[in-house]
């Protein structure tokens, strides 16, 4: 059952929540006005070969899998594409799935169809393009959805492996205009304000992340986080590059500029960390470029003979260290090769957009 069809959303108390944190939950009921309800969590989902889901092998961590996939256009560029991304996040195998350029409310009833029960999702409600979207084989808790301009979040009540524990998870997409490294590449750009320019106009990255910083309930996250440990997830498309990445040590690669994009720091500067980057510091040896699978170059006018900058522009940030510590991150492209623009239709993998995963090791009991 889709979510978004709950016209009154279902109402379940997280001080409930707080005191099965520690219990099994196979079966979470959700009553209200309209006794809407959310499909049930099953741990063995016939749809998926049991080895790739993590923690399942004695001796193996209880892990969450995380992943962020810009979807292109809900699958357009590609032929079958919907088909397609139903495919790879049964492959992947995530635990919560953060969604980007979802363009109707069909598209991610159309996902949830394919991918079968136990899959369910949240998106904006109240408009026709959602664009992000939350993805998860387990519960949300309605009474805490929350929407900004640029995505949405939802904390999701995870039970795997007779334990269950509740993350505050938010899905963004960011502004793609102003795009920053177009103007680091331009050698009339001689001073950094200029760059700047792009990331804190109006309703540009600077005034999408303090829209969700300022928002009540991201703050309550956050201070669970800090107070207790909850884990709080922020994951999507940025439209951006990392400050953690355009260093003196990798300024030959950004046309000789140092630049501390300002949205990633403005997470990290309330204590999220970059799973990725946490993982593999070296940015020289591990880049984790995720733009772009298929834009190699651009421009049809110039016949496709500029080049492309590439660059990391999609992350899963974490806060709660003290219940999730990150073991495994890396971009993802599914195993086919891939075809650039404009000759892309027959391509396997349906996004211009790598796809980031995180496992996280479960570390508190």
């Amino acid at each position: 059952m889709s979510l978004a069809a709950v016209a009154k959303p279902t109402r379940v108390s997280l001080d409930a929540v707080n005191s099965e944190f520690r219990q099994l939950a196979e079966t979470v009921a959700l009553s209200g006005e309209d006794n809407a309800q959310v499909a049930t969590v099953v741990e063995n989902n016939s749809e998926v070969k049991p080895e790739a889901e993590m923690g399942q092998v004695a001796g193996t961590p209880l892990t969450v899998r995380v992943l962020t996939f810009n979807i292109w256009l809900s699958g357009r560029r590609v032929e079958n594409g919907l088909e397609k991304i139903a495919k790879h996040i049964r492959q992947i195998n995530p635990d919560i799935v953060s969604l980007q350029e979802v363009e109707t409310p069909d598209v991610m009833n159309n996902i949830t169809e394919m991918l079968g029960h136990p899959w369910n999702a949240v998106w904006h409600g109240n408009r026709s393009y959602p664009d992000t979207a939350i993805l998860t084989k387990h519960k949300f808790m309605l009474d805490q959805i929350v929407e900004v301009n640029w995505g949405n979040g939802a904390p999701v009540l995870v039970v795997k492996h007779g334990r269950s524990f509740v993350v505050n998870f938010f899905a963004m997409h960011l502004n793609y205009t102003s795009y920053g490294p177009y103007a680091a590449q331009n050698r009339m750009v001689t001073r950094k304000e200029q760059i700047y320019k792009g990331e804190s106009s109006i309703e540009g990255r600077v005034d999408n992340i303090q829209e969700l910083l300022d928002h009540p309930n991201f703050q309550a996250f956050a201070k669970e986080a800090e107070d207790s440990g909850r884990p709080l997830i922020v994951a999507g498309d940025f439209n951006c590059p990392s400050h953690q990445d355009w260093t003196e040590e990798t300024k030959h690669l950004h046309g000789g500029w140092v630049f501390e994009w300002p949205a990633t720091k403005m997470l990290t500067d309330i204590g999220m960390v970059d799973s990725y980057r946490e993982l593999h510091p070296n940015v020289i040896e591990a880049p984790g470029h995720t733009w772009s699978t298929v834009q190699k170059s651009s421009g049809p006018e110039w016949e496709w003979s500029i080049p492309e900058p590439q660059d990391r522009l999609d992350f899963i940030f974490y806060k709660g260290s003290r219940w999730l510590k990150p073991i495994k991150s890396y971009t993802y492209a599914g195993t086919e090769p891939l075809t650039p623009i404009p000759n892309q239709w027959d391509n396997d993998y349906p996004s211009d957009h790598y796809a980031v995963l995180t496992d996280f090791k479960v570390i508190a009991e």
